[in-house]
């Protein structure tokens, strides 16, 4: 940690090195000013050329020409090595902070309220090693008027800060408090798909090249009649019968590498805009690729233009340089598999371009000093190919969903199979970050759904028809412990809760690899009532908040019980920073006769392996521990009382874990 680490001198430098890598660069923070300009009305007929003009003050293609501009010619691509991360090796537990996920009082900025509420200093005491800032961009539920609660701010449209976020100033007061804290900062780029904002209503009207920044295709006029019939400025999904039609008349390839059966989790497809008059005065219709719903585009990494690859990397510089984050987070689900299939297909292959455009965001965020987090949850057989592929941290598919699926089912065979065949994968766990489910959609929480207590789904699936259940960790615990949906836990029910959803953090926490904490982590959020609208239990910053932009902040359920919940959290951390865990490697997931016992063993980088013991059933359970690890081990000491342990029986209690040492 960095600031009890025996490297914390080195840590530090390295730290102020990195924030003042792109100093020069602070005056162009008026670049970035997210203050929304007065909407400007679109008239009939052709494109207006002051409505244009206005969309593309807002457009991030043209800011990213501005910012890309800095770099290009300069010293600043030289000074780093590509293929090596400058994040310190004690900064892997962070913070996820997220404006959607949290609920204030006031009209004042997430930003703002984050640092005037002492944040940075209390999560610091807490253990945090760092801040994770996401869902900050301007969004398209912002553009269509819409609340945040469809999008949950992952339809990022630009390099902005959305309007509730905050301003440039308000990051820049916030980054000192961080700094003051020892708590380095990270963020999101623009994801692989996108919403839809200024620049693909630029794209539609064919403005220069910004159609080549989404993947799309112009239909000529004669083959209208196959397209569904939408009105002016509206889309639609195209059938699997118009995609075949369209495809027989090579408008576009008869199948993609990801539209095969299981390639990926999430929904994805082709859909159609109605007729759009462009600068030139003539209507067209276009067919884009999307991914998770027909709003949410495609943007096209292997495009002549390079624009899509130039709205990337403006994000790194901004997000390294102007906002100084050392750990940098992509969504790139969209670009794996985005390719014609052929029937000479090489191993390897069937994630470009997606695999490519990963391995160039992660050299490049590496030469401006940040590492690349990977945000996608792809299924587990990727995740080896992926790690070759240079980010730094991919999303651990490994624990999630099969822990969830071990809690809700009381048998830990789930997670101890997934475990074991990532050991069999050849996966780095070094390499994963962790998180609890924290109230973000994740296509494979869909699994989870057969398991739920009857009333649950109704209450955490969006209306949409979405199968992917907006859950977080304390809600999961409240299944768990049988709390009915919607309701607050009876006094008598609330130990279980807590000790539920402590177990979910335990585990991540004392397996290698980044773990990220969630608001709901620290004040253990709940759906409340019936009626509750599928929207994840925000994080809430005051006892009685008022909702953000029609989003309800649910059940705090550790209002009462928070220095207790946050003391458990803290020996947590510190235990987990002391032992050096995170740099640890995963060797053994032993058997065990109790059902509901998972036993991970990992070597730690300074020698010794480190045993953790979990408990996922309602029942306290007493066994032994008999794997040739622990028998030949010559002394073991419990992790966070140091006490001796003996070789004998071992007693846990419901929801219970205990962490041993062995030498």
């Amino acid at each position: 940690m960095l600031r009890k680490s025996p490297a914390h001198g080195a840590d530090k430098t390295m730290m102020k090195r990195f924030l003042s890598l792109f100093c020069s660069l602070s005056a162009l923070a008026l670049l970035l000013s997210c203050a929304p300009a007065t909407p400007v009305s679109e008239k009939p007929g052709r494109a207006s050329p002051v409505y244009i003009q206005w969309l593309e003050e807002q457009a991030g293609l043209r800011r990213a020409s501005e910012l890309t501009s800095i770099v290009s010619g300069s010293s600043l691509s030289w000074r780093r090595n590509s293929r090596e991360s400058l994040l310190p090796e004690g900064v892997r537990t962070w913070f996820r902070a997220s404006p959607v996920l949290t609920a204030w009082s006031g009209d004042r900025s997430f930003l703002s309220v984050f640092k005037e509420k002492g944040l940075p200093a209390r999560l610091a005491g807490l253990g945090i090693q760092g801040v994770y800032f996401s869902g900050t961009a301007d969004t398209g539920d912002e553009w269509a008027g819409h609340s945040p609660g469809t999008g949950l701010g992952e339809d990022a449209t630009g390099l902005s800060f959305g309007r509730t976020v905050g301003k440039d100033e308000e990051y820049e007061a916030l980054l000192a408090a961080l700094s003051g804290a020892e708590l380095p900062p990270g963020g999101e780029l623009p994801p692989a798909h996108t919403g839809m904002g200024p620049d693909f209503f630029l794209a539609l009207r064919s403005v220069r090249d910004y159609p080549g920044l989404y993947a799309m295709a112009e239909v000529p006029g004669e083959l209208w009649p196959l397209l569904p019939e939408v009105k002016e400025h509206e889309q639609a999904a195209l059938s699997p019968a118009q995609t075949a039609a369209l495809a027989a008349r090579g408008v576009m390839a008869p199948a993609l590498v990801q539209d095969a059966p299981g390639f990926l989790p999430m929904p994805r497809g082709w859909a159609a805009t109605g007729p759009v008059t462009g600068v030139d005065g003539m209507k067209r219709r276009w067919i884009y690729r999307w991914a998770e719903q027909p709003a949410r585009p495609v943007l096209h990494w292997d495009d002549p233009s390079g624009a899509a690859r130039r709205i990337m990397e403006a994000g790194l510089i901004r997000q390294a340089g102007l906002l100084h984050q050392v750990l940098v987070g992509l969504r790139a689900a969209a670009w794996m598999g985005l390719d014609a299939l052929s029937s000479d297909s090489v191993p390897g292959e069937e994630l470009e371009p997606g695999l490519s455009a990963v391995r160039t965001l992660a050299r490049n965020a590496h030469r401006y000093g940040a590492a690349l987090l990977l945000e996608d949850a792809l299924p587990m057989e990727k995740l080896a190919l992926l790690q070759r592929s240079g980010p730094d941290f991919c999303f651990d598919s490994v624990l999630f969903p099969a822990l969830e699926q071990s809690l809700l089912e009381q048998n830990a065979l789930p997670v101890k199979r997934s475990l074991r065949r990532s050991l069999r994968l050849g996966i780095d766990h070094r390499a994963l970050w962790r998180g609890t489910a924290d109230g973000l959609p994740r296509p494979s929480a869909r699994t989870l759904l057969p398991l739920m207590p009857e009333g649950w789904e109704r209450l955490l699936l969006p209306a949409d028809g979405s199968k992917e259940p907006r859950l977080n960790a304390p809600t999961l615990a409240a299944m768990a412990a049988g709390v009915p949906p919607g309701k607050r836990p009876e006094s008598a029910l609330l130990p279980a809760v807590r000790d539920a959803h402590m177990l979910q953090i335990a585990v991540r926490a004392f397996l290698p690899g980044l773990l990220m904490l969630s608001g709901s982590d620290l004040s253990g959020g709940l759906p409340q009532g019936e009626d509750w609208p599928a929207t994840p239990p925000l994080w809430q910053l005051d006892a009685v908040p008022s909702s953000r932009r029609g989003l309800p902040s649910g059940i705090a359920l550790y209002r009462s019980a928070e220095a207790d919940v946050q003391q458990t959290l803290k020996t947590m951390l510190s235990a987990r920073e002391k032992c050096g865990i995170a740099l640890g490697t995963l060797v053994q997931v032993p058997d065990c006769r109790e059902k509901s016992v998972l036993i991970a063993a990992s070597t730690l980088p300074s020698g010794g392996t480190l045993v953790f013991f979990g408990n996922v059933s309602a029942e306290s359970v007493t066994f032994f521990a008999d794997f040739p690890l622990w028998s030949r081990a010559s002394s073991r000491s419990d992790l966070l009382s140091e006490a001796p342990v003996a070789a004998e029986s071992m007693t846990l209690p419901p929801w219970g874990w205990r962490v041993v040492l062995l030498q």
